[in-house]
């Protein structure tokens, strides 16, 4: 009996120690927040607010972004500034990269257009079909894969109609992103959807590498396809239960 309280009474102790520690962590996760976000309000060093963002990829949150957002436009600290924003969690991020979109130029305007396309934030699919037309090639090249990277009916309609007009340099792009949509149509075992999309890179004036990978995808969607019973997925022929 003496045993069993002893158990008792240490078992209790453990889950005390344990919920303390969680919550003196918790403390100190806000506490490192607080700070780093107060190394990117004040007057440090640029190597000390680089340092601060690549932490707060890690501590941040969404009470990070109002300290953030505005880096997007620093030549010095926009890279070090998309690593935090990327890892952040919640809807405030997404429309910061959104509302950047609206504002840079250049280099800095594909660094938050790579960013989007990290995050697949659906509701930029707008703002990036408008890039398609820009007159930087690489910007449209860029809107053009993020475009792929997101994915869906949007962003094919997007994309399709720029197959055939856009420069050869942001055709290329334009054929990378339908590419990745088909991929992403073939993940959710929509294989007609996804062999239109690559007949249709196929077809296109585009380098060989473009062509290339249609036929691979092409080849892979209209293969015969069943369904691992236990996790729904399409799995290929061979794998099949016989």
């Amino acid at each position: 009996m003496i045993r069993k309280n002893r158990c008792f009474t240490w078992c209790v102790l453990l889950m005390a120690v344990a919920a303390a520690t969680v919550t003196t962590g918790q403390i100190s996760e806000e506490k490192n927040e607080g700070a780093l976000i107060g190394v990117l309000t004040s007057n440090a060093p640029k190597g000390d607010q680089a340092i601060a963002c690549k932490r707060l990829a890690i501590y941040g949150s969404e009470k990070a972004v109002p300290a953030l957002a505005p880096l997007l436009a620093d030549e010095e600290l926009a890279s070090w500034a998309r690593i935090a924003l990327e890892a952040i969690p919640g809807p405030a991020v997404d429309g910061a990269l959104r509302e950047a979109l609206g504002v840079l130029e250049g280099r800095l305007l594909i660094g938050t257009i790579n960013s989007i396309a990290v995050r697949r934030d659906s509701r930029a699919v707008g703002a990036l079909a408008q890039k398609l037309a820009a007159s930087n090639a690489d910007v449209a090249s860029a809107a053009a894969v993020a475009l792929g990277h997101i994915g869906g009916a949007e962003a094919v309609r997007a994309l399709e109609p720029r197959l055939a007009n856009a420069p050869g340099g942001v055709r290329s792009a334009v054929a990378e992103g339908l590419i990745l949509c088909a991929e992403q149509c073939l993940a959710q075992d929509e294989a007609a959807q996804a062999v239109k999309l690559y007949d249709a890179v196929r077809a296109a004036d585009v380098p060989d590498q473009r062509h290339l990978e249609a036929i691979r995808g092409a080849i892979h969607a209209s293969q015969p396809r069943c369904k691992n019973l236990r996790t729904g997925f399409p799995i290929l022929p061979d794998l099949c239960p016989r």
